[in-house]
C-alpha cells in the first residue's frame, strides 16, 4: 500500500498510564508507519508519578518520531490537549485517548478531514444516568449561549486541519477555551461515530454540572454579566419593597413605630449595593477580556526519539542536483 504524503500529528495525553502506553505506542507506530510517510506522536505527560518519566527513554530509542513533553503539574484535560495542539507540527492533528480509542481511528479521522472537513469530531456512545438525561437539555442551552456547540456524545477525540489549528492557537489565550475556539472558527465540521475499546463510566448529574460550570466560566464572561443582571433585579426588588413599606405605613395604623424607616433605609442601602455590584461585575468582565497573556501550563522538559525523520526522504530530487554534484566532485568548477 502506498503511503500518504500528508504529515500527521497524533496527540496523546497521559497520566500514570505507562502500563498500557508501551503496547499502545507500538500499535500506533506500526499503523502510522504503514499509512504515512511523515508523522509524529506527541505525548503530553500530566506530571505522572508512575514509572513513565524513568522509562520513556526506552520508547524514544525503540520508536521513531515521538516527542515526549512533561508538564510541571497536572492541568485540566482541555489545557493538556491544547498544549499538544500547540506543539504539533503536522498538516493534520489528531488527539486520542489511549484507554478508549483504537489506533485505527487516526486513519478514519484524517480521511474525512482530507475530504474538506476541517474539523472531524469523534462521537461514541457514553452511558448516562437518568438525572443526567433530565438536566442535559437545559445545560446544552447554556453551553450553546457561550458558543460551545459540540455533539452530545462527543468523546474528546478529533482531527483538525492545519489551518484550523492555526486559527485556534494564534488567537490569544486559547487553552481553557480550546473547544469553544474550535467551534467558532467557522470551518466545516463533521461528526464521526465509532465504537470505543472500553465502556466509559456513566455520566451523572455531578459530572455534568462540573463540566458545564468549567466550560461556562472559562469560556465566557456571560455568567458574570448574568450575576450583574441579577444585581440589577435585586436593586429593583429592594426599591419595590421600600415603596411597599411606605404604602403600608400610610394606610395601616397598627405598624410598629420605626418599622417603615428601618425598612426604607435597608431597602435603599440594598438597592445601592446591588447597583454597585452590577457595575463592578460589568467592569470586571471587561478586565477579564483584556487580561494578561500568560500560559496555562508549564513544560519541565521535552524529549525526542533518536530518529525523528525518515533519512531516506529528501526535500529535492537527487537527479535535479546531480550535475552540480558532479561538478563539485570532479573539480570542474575551478
Amino acid at each position: 500500500m502506498k503511503k500518504q504524503e500528508s504529515f500527521v500529528s497524533v496527540v496523546l495525553v497521559i497520566k500514570n498510564n505507562f502500563n498500557i502506553l508501551t503496547s499502545y505506542i507500538k500499535e500506533l507506530s506500526d499503523d502510522l508507519n504503514q499509512s504515512y510517510s511523515d508523522y509524529e506522536i506527541v505525548i503530553i505527560d500530566q506530571s505522572s508519578t508512575d514509572e513513565t518519566s524513568a522509562n520513556i527513554d526506552n520508547l524514544l530509542t525503540e520508536y521513531k518520531s515521538i516527542r515526549y513533553i512533561l508538564l510541571s503539574s497536572e492541568v485540566t484535560e482541555d489545557v493538556a490537549v491544547a498544549a499538544g495542539y500547540e506543539n504539533a507540527i503536522g498538516d493534520f492533528v489528531v488527539n486520542l485517548d489511549i484507554q478508549r480509542d483504537p489506533v485505527s481511528l487516526v486513519n478514519k479521522l484524517v480521511t474525512l478531514c482530507k475530504q474538506g472537513n476541517d474539523i472531524v469530531l469523534g462521537v461514541t456512545k457514553q452511558p448516562t444516568t437518568a438525572m443526567y438525561n433530565i438536566i442535559r437539555p437545559y445545560v446544552k442551552r447554556i453551553l450553546r449561549s457561550i458558543g460551545y456547540d459540540f455533539p452530545r456524545d462527543f468523546s474528546g477525540s478529533m482531527c483538525l486541519s492545519r489551518r484550523t489549528v492555526n486559527a485556534v492557537t494564534e488567537s490569544g489565550r486559547f487553552y481553557h477555551k480550546l473547544y469553544v475556539r474550535i467551534a467558532k472558527t467557522g470551518y466545516k465540521s463533521i461528526d464521526f461515530k465509532y465504537d470505543s475499546k472500553v465502556v466509559s463510566n456513566k455520566k451523572d448529574i455531578v459530572t455534568g454540572i462540573k463540566e458545564a460550570l468549567h466550560f461556562t466560566i472559562f469560556n465566557s464572561t456571560k455568567p458574570l454579566r448574568w450575576m450583574s443582571t441579577l444585581g440589577v433585579v435585586g436593586s429593583l426588588l429592594a426599591f419595590v419593597f421600600a415603596v411597599y413599606s411606605i404604602i403600608v405605613n400610610i394606610f395601616t395604623n397598627n405598624v410598629t413605630q420605626g418599622w417603615t424607616t428601618l425598612v426604607l433605609f435597608s431597602s435603599v442601602l440594598f438597592a445601592l449595593l446591588f447597583t454597585m455590584l452590577a457595575f463592578f461585575g460589568e467592569y470586571l468582565a471587561r478586565l477579564l477580556n483584556d487580561r494578561s497573556e500568560h500560559r496555562s501550563y508549564s513544560v519541565v522538559y521535552e524529549k525526542n526519539s533518536n530518529v525523528m525523520l525518515d533519512e531516506n526522504r529528501f526535500n529535492v530530487l537527487y537527479d535535479s542536483e546531480s550535475d552540480d554534484l558532479n561538478i563539485v566532485k570532479t573539480g570542474r568548477n575551478k
